[in-house]
Parts: C-alpha cells; sequence; structure tokens
C-alpha cells in the first residue's frame, strides 16, 4: 500500500467512528425499548472489539484493565454487583502487576470505588469494612512492588543471601511480602532458564543454610506459587486424568525437590491459592486426582484454596462483607469436610495476617460469624496458624500482642466473650507451647493446613 492509500484510510477512519456515533445517538433518542437500547450496546461493543483486536503488549494490557475498571465503576454506580470473571482478571493483573497503569489503578482508581460502595454497609460495620478494603489494597501494593523495591529485573539474578539482605531492612509488614515475593522470582527464574534440566535444590542446597530461619517459611510459600503457576498453565477442564495427575505429580517433585526438611507443606499449600485464584475452573478436577497422586497434599491444596477466597477480587469490596461472602459460599465452595475445614481455617489464617493492624475488623466479622466460628476449631486454627507465622517471620511485629489481648468497645459482653476464647487463650497457648514444639522438630509447616485441636 503506498502513502496515498495510507493517507485516504488514515483519513476515513475519524469519520466513518463519527458517523457510527451519530448512528447510535440518532437510536438511543428515538422511543425507548429494550431491543434498540441492546441493539446499540451490541453495536458498541463489536466497534470496541474491533478496535482492541489491532492492540498488543502493553497497550492492549491497559485497555483490558481499564475496560473492566470502567464496567465495573458503572455497575456500582448502579447498585449492581460487577459482573466480572475474577480469574481473568487476576491472570491479567499478575502480567501486568509492574505497570503504571495498574499501579495507578490500585493506588487512584481503587479507593474512590471503595468510599461509593461503603455507602452500601450498615453504619455500624462500615469503618471496618473499609478499612478491610483499605488492607487489602495495602497488600497488593506491597506484592507488585517487590521486584522493583528489591530490584529483581534484568538477567543478572543476585545471591539470595543478597536479595534477604535487602528484604530485612524493610519494616516488619512490608518484609512478610517481600521474602514471599522474593522466593516466587527465585522459582520462576529457575524454571526459565532451567531448560531440560529438573528444577531443585532452590531451599534446600547447602548454600540455603546462611539463611536466617525467618525467611523460610514466606520463601517456600513462594517458590510453591512459581512452581503452582508452571503447572497450572497445562491444564484445562477438559484435561484428561493423566496430564491432571502428571501435573499434580510435576508439582509435588518441584516442592519436595527445593524445599527445607519441615516446610514442604508452606510450598505445597501454594499450589490451592494458586488454583482458586487463576484457574478456578479446575479446581474440583484437582480436588478429585489430588489422593491419588499425594494424599498429605489434599489438606494443604483447600487451606491455600482458602486463602484465595479471602482475597478474590469479588470479595474485596465493603458492601460484600458484614457478613461477609466467603463464609456465605463456604458449603458451596467446600466438597467434603476436609475441604470444608482448610477453606475456613485458610480465610481465618489470611483475615488475621491481613488485618493484624487492625482488630476491629475481626471484631466486626466475630459480630456477624461468631457462631460458625466458635462451631468448629478450623476457625481458632487459621488464627493462631496465622498468628505464629507472624511470630517466626517477624516476632518484633508491634502489632501482634495489641492483636491478642483486643477488647472489642461495643459494649456486648458476648463479643468480648468470644474474643478471648477463640482468640485470646488460643494464641497465649499457641505462642507460648505450640510455636516452640513445632519450630524445634522442624514441623513450622503444619501452619499452612488445618490441624485438629489437641
Amino acid at each position: 500500500m503506498n502513502v496515498r492509500e495510507l493517507t485516504k484510510s488514515a483519513l476515513t477512519l475519524p469519520w466513518a467512528i463519527g458517523m457510527f456515533g451519530v448512528q447510535q445517538i440518532a437510536n438511543l433518542a428515538a422511543p425507548p425499548s429494550p431491543d434498540r437500547m441492546a441493539g446499540a450496546a451490541r453495536a458498541f461493543d463489536a466497534v470496541s472489539d474491533a478496535t482492541s483486536q489491532h492492540l498488543d503488549g502493553w497497550l492492549k494490557q491497559t485497555y483490558q484493565m481499564g475496560n473492566g475498571v470502567q464496567r465495573t465503576v458503572v455497575d456500582l454506580l448502579m447498585l449492581r454487583s460487577p459482573d466480572i470473571d475474577s480469574s481473568a482478571l487476576m491472570r491479567m493483573a499478575a502480567e501486568m502487576q509492574s505497570a503504571p497503569m495498574f499501579q495507578a489503578i490500585v493506588k487512584y482508581g481503587m479507593p474512590p470505588v471503595g468510599w461509593i460502595d461503603s455507602f452500601l454497609v450498615a453504619r455500624q460495620d462500615a469503618p471496618a469494612v473499609s478499612q478491610e478494603f483499605a488492607n487489602k489494597l495495602h497488600i497488593i501494593t506491597l506484592v507488585t512492588q517487590v521486584h522493583s523495591q528489591l530490584g529483581l529485573h534484568g538477567d543478572h539474578v543476585e545471591p539470595l543471601p543478597a536479595l534477604v539482605e535487602k528484604a530485612a531492612v524493610l519494616e516488619t509488614f512490608p518484609r512478610l511480602w517481600a521474602v514471599e515475593g522474593i522466593g516466587n522470582y527465585i522459582g520462576d527464574h529457575a524454571l526459565a532458564t532451567g531448560g531440560s534440566v529438573p528444577v531443585a535444590g532452590l531451599l534446600s542446597d547447602p548454600s540455603a543454610a546462611v539463611l536466617p530461619p525467618w525467611t523460610m517459611t514466606m520463601l517456600h510459600a513462594g517458590i510453591g506459587m512459581s512452581f503452582a503457576k508452571h503447572v497450572l498453565k497445562r491444564l484445562d477442564t477438559t484435561s484428561s486424568p493423566e496430564v491432571v495427575r502428571a501435573a499434580v505429580s510435576d508439582f509435588v517433585s518441584l516442592c519436595r525437590n527445593s524445599s527445607q526438611t519441615g516446610y514442604t507443606g508452606a510450598a505445597l499449600e501454594s499450589l490451592g491459592l494458586a488454583t482458586r485464584t487463576l484457574y478456578p475452573s479446575v479446581l474440583r478436577m484437582l480436588d478429585e486426582h489430588i489422593p491419588a497422586v499425594d494424599s498429605e497434599l489434599l489438606g494443604y491444596f483447600w487451606h491455600g484454596a482458602g486463602r484465595a477466597m479471602y482475597f478474590e477480587p469479588m470479595n474485596m469490596l465493603p458492601s460484600v462483607n458484614a457478613p461477609w461472602r466467603a463464609i456465605r459460599r463456604l458449603d458451596q465452595e467446600a466438597p467434603h469436610e476436609v475441604a470444608r475445614r482448610n477453606v475456613l481455617s485458610g480465610l481465618a489464617w489470611a483475615l488475621t495476617v491481613v488485618n493484624m493492624r487492625h482488630p476491629i475488623v475481626m471484631e466486626a466479622f466475630l459480630r456477624h460469624h461468631g457462631d460458625l466460628a466458635a462451631a468448629h476449631d478450623a476457625f481458632t486454627n487459621g488464627v493462631i496458624s496465622s498468628m505464629m507465622m507472624r511470630y517466626d517471620t517477624t516476632r518484633e511485629d508491634a502489632s501482634i500482642q495489641p492483636f491478642i489481648h483486643y477488647e472489642p468497645r461495643t459494649g456486648d459482653r458476648s463479643l468480648v466473650e468470644l474474643w478471648r476464647s477463640l482468640i485470646t487463650a488460643p494464641c497465649e497457648e499457641a505462642l507460648q507451647h505450640q510455636y516452640p514444639a513445632l519450630s524445634s522438630h522442624r514441623s513450622l509447616e503444619q501452619l499452612f493446613h488445618y490441624r485438629p485441636a489437641h
């Protein structure tokens, strides 16, 4: 095509778009009818889809992210639940998490959305669920800034001890997510550069012996997330049982071949987290085939799925909490008792670690779900496991003791007693007795699945 034809085409485009707009405005200005409005919507979507097909790279990612956000905002303004494929959103976010557009949406776009949505919440609960929304956004910011904050870019990879030293100077709360991000990074890099040689020894080689003990749980969680993403890309709802079991077997081998004794479970749990977050359509398929490959994995798998349910985008907004949507869907999500106990434990685990600095969130949760939390020890198991993980990784954190000994300020004595029986007493016992025993026996992986109360 010569310059003359290119110029003609370039000048025709805005003219065609202008005429298209005039046509649709004329259609909408006519007496309203469902068919006419549906036709206009289809026409707009057709033009938008055709245009987006010619976008590449970061422009296409930016378009997709912005399109999803604006559709969500419109639904919220019309007081309707957003219609979003959350797994597709999460996969897209994982690909462009370091991009300026994504960072801008999290920092400047989401807070106003949460503020608008908070008007749908009862006055008593609004401060707590609004704070929870802010806390989740803070976690997203911390996780997505790990690469830039620690310089995890390019082909040159610093030795793992050097990366850990960078994370060690951070404040206690960001440090937790930075260490997990380092684990994920070294796993991704090993998988990308290993070629035909199986990845092994990332954290179990003698060279890793110099790493401080406080890094171990979250480094293992990080490599597990990397391995999980790697094997899950092979699967979809049409995968044969042989393909599914091979993927599970490869994941287990990757985790066991790179984990230190007593920490493998922290890596294994990430399979449930990654599946429920990025590929929920294969969750039940994995549940069916995991026992045939590694029966020990099943509890860890569902514990990770419970954590993912807490972080699901559609469970973030204030209006879907108080009562918590994830709890309302517990029976639907968990197909059997092992799954139910681990999902509830994983939910409590995430609720605790995210909101430990703001106990009013847990107070609001117990106000709505105290009966469920008291009915089974899985909830308290999640709370104390999360607490022991925080103590192991950042025991100097100033929010640990205030959270344990928090007293609800509502004047509701039953809520005060509930906090004491489900949180204060079990956490005190766990830090005094359970944690020393698990640590001395190199069994801290037990914090990443449900364990019956003794």
